[in-house]
């Protein structure tokens, strides 16, 4: 890569984050307004959020360190979840005597709902931009998620 090429990168990764950071400020109320409406405290929602990314589930022990609560209040954190069906206590598999904890369909749709509600990416703002604009924007946001899945390296400059 040659330094018009890197210096171009550099100032592109920039404006691109100045603006992602412009969008993300833009879409504040338009965010805030599905977490407003939910029945949950914040540490509710967090214990939520990290059981929906938990394939296993977790324990009341484990959620209470990783949350850095006392088990007692982790227990009626819980308690409190559990009386509106965001999640489920199961018996360990490995140990009958541990209750593992574990993120309900309610509560998985519901965490999916707080991140789906992020605007910039919705059909409204896209549907206003230019064909071109909407083609560059496809194959840059694809390339992302390819980037993502796979872990790749900077692409290589192709050889002429």
């Amino acid at each position: 890569m040659d330094i018009d090429e890197d210096a171009e990168r550099q100032a592109l990764l920039t404006e691109l984050l100045g603006i992602q950071a412009e969008l993300e400020a833009s879409f504040v109320p338009d965010i805030v307004e599905p977490v407003l409406s939910l029945r949950l405290t914040m540490q509710q929602l967090k214990v939520l959020t990290i059981l929906v990314t938990e394939p296993e589930g977790s324990t009341i022990q484990a959620l209470a360190k990783t949350v850095g609560v006392s088990l007692a209040t982790m227990s009626g954190i819980v308690d409190r979840l559990e009386s509106q069906a965001m999640i489920a206590r199961t018996p360990d598999p490995q140990d009958q005597r541990v209750r593992r904890v574990d993120a309900t369909q309610l509560g998985r749709r519901t965490v999916q709902r707080l991140i789906a509600a992020r605007p910039e990416l919705s059909r409204t703002p896209l549907g206003l931009l230019a064909i071109e604009d909407l083609r560059a924007l496809t194959q840059g946001v694809r390339a992302l998620l390819r980037v993502s899945r796979d872990g790749s390296e900077r692409p290589e400059k192709p050889s002429d």
